[in-house]
Order: structure tokens, then sequence, then C-alpha cells
């Protein structure tokens, strides 16, 4: 089910979200894809009611059904402004999804340059073993490349399979 706020939050309704949120609406009510309205304003870019939603508790941590959280869902639709406003609000820039993707993987994949790099500036980790790094070299993106070597990603680590990026 979808709440009234879920439908407030998709379409960008500020005043709406306001008004059913100080009434009393549920703030942390998950669809059946377990997608709250905050979930649901950062999925379709909406910087006003994704700020909303957290001043007045949302939970920015809280997981879909997949494991992902309001910040992965802006990662991967490349809503930057939502991102940086998660960011500063303190979502974590460590939380991956049920299958272990990261915020900085899932950006890679997606090429979306200005979040990795809003990711980077707030300390996310870039982890030895399979990186972000590797998934960059593979795409073929030298200015990713270069932007995660100035943040200090190891040239040298192993992925699974032991092989450098170099070797991708």
């Amino acid at each position: 089910g979808r709440t009234p706020l879920h439908i407030a939050a998709e379409n960008g309704h500020l005043g709406v979200v306001q008004a059913l949120v100080s009434h009393g609406a549920n703030k942390e009510a998950a669809n059946r894809d377990g997608a709250t309205p905050l979930h649901i304003a950062a999925e379709n870019g909406h910087l006003g009611v994704v700020q909303a939603l957290v001043s007045h508790g949302a939970n920015k941590e809280a997981a879909n059904r997949d494991g992902a959280t309001p910040l992965h869902i802006a990662a991967s639709k490349n809503h930057v402004e939502v991102v940086q406003a998660l960011l500063r609000d303190g979502a974590s820039t460590e939380a991956a999804t049920r299958d272990g993707t990261t915020l900085l993987d899932m950006a890679t994949q997606n090429d979306h340059m200005e979040v990795i790099q809003a990711l980077l500036s707030r300390g996310a980790d870039i982890p030895d073993g399979e990186t972000p790094l590797h998934t960059a070299t593979r795409y073929a993106n030298s200015e990713l490349v270069q932007a995660m070597l100035q943040r200090g990603a190891d040239k040298d680590a192993l992925d699974s399979s032991g092989r450098t990026p170099l070797h991708i």
C-alpha cells in the first residue's frame, strides 16, 4: 500500500507533505517494495520534500526490500542535490544493499561522477579487494579513475580474482 504521504512525496507536493506530517502521517510507512516516503522523494529528486521529511525525523537509513537506503536511490538516479542533502544530514556513506552493492559501486557503475565526488568528499570508504576503482577501470572512465586515485584509492588493490585495476 501506498499512503497519501507516498503519493505526495512521489509528486513533489511539499505543502501536502508538510500538512500530512504535521497531522501525524506515518513517515516510516513502507509500500510493498519496502519504500518509505523518503525513498520515494529521493527517487524522484524532490529535494524540498526530502529535506522536509528529514527535518521531521524520517529515517535516513531505512532500507527497502532490496536493502537500498534513500541515499542509494538518489545516487542511482544521479540526483546530486538530494545526495548532497542526505549526506549533509548524516546519511551513511557505507551502507550496502542486500547483494553487497555499496553507494560507490552503484555510482561508479552508472558513471555518476558528481555523486562519486560527493560520496568521496564525505569520506566514503574505498575498500581493499573488489573496489570501485576496478569498476571505473573496467568502464574505461579515466576522469573517474583520476578522481579516485587523488582520493587515495589503492592502485595495487587486488580484486577477488587477484587482479589489480591495471589488469582489468
